[in-house]
């Protein structure tokens, strides 16, 4: 029995090596693919917004889901915001209307991201953002 869990032990503790030859990339997930393409005619319509302070926001409209959404890139992670109603513009939140999170509010060509707390408290995030 001792001898069994001394194998085992050693078995587990040995190092693991790569192998020799690389394995092909994975290939990226269908969903991503639109994405990368500007078009319309897929749905999905990409911009990238310089704001105040030299930031700058990624950003793409599912135009063809429902609810539409957008994705932002923020602070190196992908932010996934649900259109809800708006009297001027069109106005996207991260976790659907009345809950905390990112709120992005685009008229025209410009736009706005500011943080709504759960008692409903708005913070202005960045302000003036244009389309590039």
């Amino acid at each position: 029995m001792r001898a069994a869990a001394f194998a085992i032990g050693l078995l587990l503790a040995a190092p693991v090596f790569a192998q020799d030859t690389p394995s092909a990339p994975a290939p990226a997930p269908e969903r991503l693919a639109p994405l990368t393409n500007s078009s319309a005619a897929d749905g999905v319509i990409t911009r990238i917004y310089s704001c105040e302070r030299g930031a700058r926001v990624p950003a793409a409209y599912l135009n063809d889901s429902n609810p539409q959404r957008v994705v932002l890139m923020l602070e190196g992670r992908m932010v996934v915001m649900s259109h809800i109603r708006s009297a001027d513009g069109a106005k996207y939140a991260e976790d659907g209307e009345g809950e905390a999170g990112y709120v992005w509010w685009t008229k025209g060509s410009g736009a706005t991201l500011a943080w709504i707390s759960e008692d409903g408290e708005s913070q202005s995030l960045l302000s003036g953002c244009q389309e590039e």
